[in-house]
């Protein structure tokens, strides 16, 4: 579903599909933009492995153990090397001192990727003495903004239920025809739990089934 169908179908369930409208097509392309964004910031967000713009951490020549991280990315899942497939391990700062982990000058390929020092980054670890590139999972924010004719990031399952949120930014509007406080509030909390929902559905959705051996007598 285009953001243009979801603009379509606003139209038709607000009854506002006559000029001049209620609500102009720029401000409902810009309500579906933000439930977008909103619907990744309340749920997993949108999984990545192969965005390599997003995804992989480069380190070159000129050595540093803090890299930045790409503005979109929300978690990050898992890491490897690119060169031989090696495991990478995510950790959090706190975790160190259990892992007997210190920032003491030692020198090598990355074994671990260090989160929760600084916004935005991480810290290698050990110091890289190796050109490598870290390939990341991750999950992430859209990385553009939406217009009309750019299909959502999102799941398609999940392209109805924005309209939960447009209807609640469309409400919103401090205009005497246009804002209702009780119906914004309304469809806000309705949004809230559609991704409430999904975040639930997101993670049974990744949970591997185990199986389960029963012993004989």
């Amino acid at each position: 579903m285009l953001p243009s169908d979801l603009l379509s179908l606003f139209r038709t369930e607000m009854a506002d599909t006559k000029a001049p409208y209620l609500w102009s097509d720029e401000s409902v392309i810009g309500f579906v933009d933000d439930a977008q964004k909103q619907f990744a910031r309340l749920t997993d967000g949108i999984p990545d492995s192969t965005t390599t713009a997003v995804v992989d951490l480069v380190i070159a020549p000129t050595y540093t153990d803090v890299l930045a991280l790409h503005p979109s990315i929300i978690k990050i899942r898992s890491a490897y090397r690119v060169g031989e497939g090696a495991p990478v391990e995510v950790l959090n700062v706190e975790d160190m001192a259990q892992r007997g982990m210190r920032f003491d000058g030692r020198t090598g390929r990355v074994q671990a990727l260090i989160t929760g020092m600084d916004p935005d980054t991480v810290r290698l670890w050990p110091f890289p003495n190796w050109d490598d590139t870290v390939r990341l999972s991750v999950f992430r924010m859209p990385l553009t903004t939406i217009t009309d004719d750019e299909p959502l990031e999102i799941p398609p399952q999940h392209h109805l239920g924005l309209m939960k949120w447009l209807k609640h930014r469309a409400y919103s509007v401090h205009d005497a025809e246009q804002y209702d406080k009780t119906k914004a509030a309304d469809f806000e909390e309705q949004f809230y739990s559609y991704c409430a929902r999904a975040k639930t559905e997101q993670a049974r959705a990744r949970h591997k089934p185990r199986s389960v051996a029963y012993g004989g007598i």
